[in-house]
């Protein structure tokens, strides 16, 4: 017969059940007694001691696998290191990584994502998340990470970095100058070349040129022959040259341009835009014949480009061996005809070299090309202006203005073309119209003081309110300040004359009307020996002072010519 069991001892039977395997134990000991609950977390902590040092071992496996370049077996590792303790932070960071190499991005987030989670205060597990995170274009959470990281531990070199292009991709003075901040705190821990290269590009955003030049000698000093390539191989590299050479000739920076364009050359001697680059960064440093040898270089290694012959082009304008520069334009021309940049520049190289009449043939020839080109009729007639053709070069004037009524150089010729003749009246109104699209033309001022003086009745103010403004906006140019220092000395104010008379001389030092000017006011301010030394100056000018009107004349249209349009 069976025993019933009573509802007691099932009772006990069923608590039994639900109690744990250690303490089951310590129930059945042979003392009988459970001591406290540390017994427990003791035996659990040797368990989680257990389960750890499994856990590391796999991922041991997987680093030697990997050291082998065993990626394969190496993921297999890192992932048995989880399924062991799915809150193992190294083998979450090393699948991270993994995935990471093979492209899978978002797989990798989720990998630093729960290393991070699971170790908040570890700040490479915080950098590791934010360099995933940016990869992904997730800026801001990214940007989050590494202030965290940061806060963590404030001297990392990957953090500050990493976070500083984030803020110099958003580009707002503030975060620039944060970025400037970020890169120099890189820098001082831990000197690099791509750091200096990063301060380089900042100061250049900021506008800041003296500091770009300091932070580029420091780059240059770190910039060893081993960093002159990189991962991306040398085309890469020679990108990277040219756009930070491209960077410091536009800001002024003209021997280092040279120095990044010649390492951009070096590894890419057959990319026209790097030849075209050093050029210019030649010219700006005024270095002509190494302009030259760069693009003659060229040409003889068979790049034939048309931007590299209308460069050449103009190497030898500045170089005076204009017998060489119209052949080059020619050749630009040949090569590219329908660039309607290079016909311009043509006709004004022929016109200015005094060609006048076969820059108006070819620009015929041009004009059925391009009929509507402003750039094309503008140079039509100044070809005809200098050709004293004047009532043409009026006429191609008024219809380039027609094309567009803010073409500043066409309204400034035109002035001058009434001027030529005559019409003194209406070429004051084309300088003033001249001067309302662009008020910065110092040169258009003095155009419009001469054309005043030769009226009947010159209006002494306005001439001397234009000259004024010509030489508030161009320092540089002499006549202005010679025609003002006249103005002075028409109203007995010598000295003021005399100031402006100086700064004239000082300028152009073969400017001879300026000192005769000058002898003449130092002689009634009772400055006798300044007089004499002046009028001595005055007649060993004297001699070419034909060849100074001409000079003056070539100096105004240079500056014209040299307003963008």
């Amino acid at each position: 017969m069976t025993k019933t069991r009573s509802p007691n001892t099932l009772r006990s039977k069923r608590f039994l059940r639900r109690l744990s395997p250690a303490l089951l134990a310590c129930l059945a000991s042979a003392a009988g007694v459970c001591a406290t609950a540390d017994n427990v977390r003791a035996s659990v902590a040797v368990q989680a001691a257990t389960t750890g040092q499994r856990a590391d071992a796999l991922v041991a496996a997987g680093v030697a696998a990997l050291e082998r370049d065993d990626a394969a077996t190496a993921k297999a590792s890192f992932e048995r290191a989880l399924e062991v303790d799915r809150r193992n932070v190294a083998a979450h960071t090393y699948l991270g990584v993994l995935a990471d190499r093979a492209g899978q991005l978002a797989e990798a987030e989720q990998h630093f994502a729960a290393a991070a989670i699971d170790a908040p205060l570890s700040a490479q597990a915080r950098n590791n998340h934010g360099a995933i995170l940016l990869r992904l274009g997730r800026t801001q959470q990214a940007a989050a990470q590494f202030e965290i990281s940061l806060k963590l531990a404030p001297d990392q070199p990957s953090a500050l970095v990493n976070l500083a292009q984030i803020l110099f991709a958003a580009g707002t003075p503030d975060q620039l100058a944060r970025a400037r901040t970020l890169f120099e705190r890189a820098r001082r821990i831990a000197p690099d070349a791509s750091v200096a290269r990063s301060l380089v590009v900042v100061a250049l955003r900021l506008n800041d040129a003296a500091a770009a030049k300091e932070y580029y000698r420091d780059y240059k000093s770190l910039n060893t022959p081993a960093d002159a390539g990189n991962a991306g191989g040398a085309n890469e590299a020679a990108s990277g040259h040219a756009a930070l050479g491209a960077a410091l000739l536009a800001a002024g920076l003209s021997d280092e341009a040279v120095a990044e364009l010649e390492a951009a050359h070096a590894l890419a001697p057959s990319e026209t835009d790097v030849i075209l680059q050093l050029a210019r960064a030649q010219l700006a440093r005024g270095d002509i014949p190494a302009a030259g040898r760069t693009l003659e270089g060229a040409v003889a290694r068979g790049i034939q480009a048309a931007p590299v012959f209308a460069a050449l082009a103009e190497v030898y304008v500045k170089s005076n061996h204009i017998e060489n520069a119209i052949p080059a334009m020619r050749l630009a021309i040949e090569r590219d005809a329908g660039k309607e940049e290079y016909y311009f520049r043509y006709a004004m190289m022929l016109t200015e070299t005094g060609a006048p009449a076969a820059a108006i043939i070819r620009l015929g020839e041009a004009l059925e090309k391009f009929p509507r080109s402003t750039r094309l009729w503008f140079a039509l007639g100044l070809a005809q202006f200098k050709s004293n053709k004047n009532d043409e070069a009026a006429a191609a004037l008024s219809h380039v203005v027609s094309l567009d009524p803010k073409f500043a150089p066409a309204l400034a010729y035109l002035g001058m073309t009434y001027v030529e003749l005559g019409r003194y009246d209406e070429a004051v109104k084309f300088y003033e119209q001249t001067l309302a699209v662009d008020p910065t033309l110092g040169v258009v001022n003095y155009l419009a003081a001469e054309a005043l003086l030769k009226q009947n009745s010159a209006d002494m103010p306005r001439v001397e309110s234009h000259l004024v403004r010509a030489v508030r906006a161009d320092d540089s140019f002499a006549p202005a300040r010679l025609a003002l220092a006249k103005v002075y000395l028409r109203d007995n104010r010598l000295t003021e004359a005399a100031a402006e008379l100086e700064r004239a001389v000082a300028r152009d030092p073969n400017l001879a009307e300026a000192h005769y000017q000058l002898g003449r006011v130092y002689g009634r301010l009772k400055r006798t020996a300044e007089a004499q030394a002046a009028l001595a100056n005055f007649k060993r000018l004297n001699d070419a002072q034909k060849e100074q009107a001409q000079k003056e004349r070539q100096e105004i249209a240079r500056r014209l010519a040299n307003v963008r349009f």
